[in-house]
């Protein structure tokens, strides 16, 4: 069999003579982006051994760990505290009537949280006039239990830890 070079032939493309310049053509590339990673997916063990037995995907608990619902409730009592004690503040800048059964609950409740701080400094009230009165021993007390709540608040956090995140 004979094979004939014909410059016409448009599949041959060794004798064919390109009457039109040669254009650049630019090669598209395409780039793969990593798929993000799904919270609670721990991808399966290169162990020979058969522990879980289903060979499936392995998933984290990520359900509250044990100290979360004793923070939730001491930030709650901690929460009412620190609103009773500056409601009190503020009924005595206002010189709130003491006969009404509101504050009278609120002075009430609030004094044994507030004695332990009265006594600090030598100032435990300020009077502006005309009755009104600022409890310094309530403000120190309000600060005071805050800094307690956040020292109770950080032993809590310390006992959730997880000991495999580093």
């Amino acid at each position: 069999m004979t094979h004939v070079n014909d410059p016409n032939d448009p599949l041959d493309p060794h004798d064919r003579v390109d009457t039109e310049p040669t254009r650049v053509v630019e090669r598209q590339t395409y780039v793969e982006r990593e798929q993000p990673v799904q919270t609670g997916y721990v991808p399966p063990a290169t162990s020979n051994v058969n522990v879980g037995g289903g060979g499936g995907p392995a998933y984290v608990d990520t359900s509250p760990g044990p100290l979360y619902y004793a923070r939730r409730v001491v930030s709650l009592l901690f929460g009412i505290l620190a609103v009773l004690i500056g409601l009190r503040i503020l009924l005595l800048l206002l010189v709130a009537n003491q006969q009404n059964s509101i504050v009278d609950f609120v002075y009430n409740v609030t004094e044994p949280f507030v004695a332990p701080f009265r006594g600090i400094f030598s100032l435990d009230t300020v009077s502006p006039g005309g009755g009104s009165v600022l409890d310094v021993g309530a403000v120190v007390a309000l600060i005071g239990w805050l800094l307690i709540y956040l020292l109770i608040m950080a032993i809590l956090r310390l006992g959730d830890r997880d000991s495999a995140a580093v």
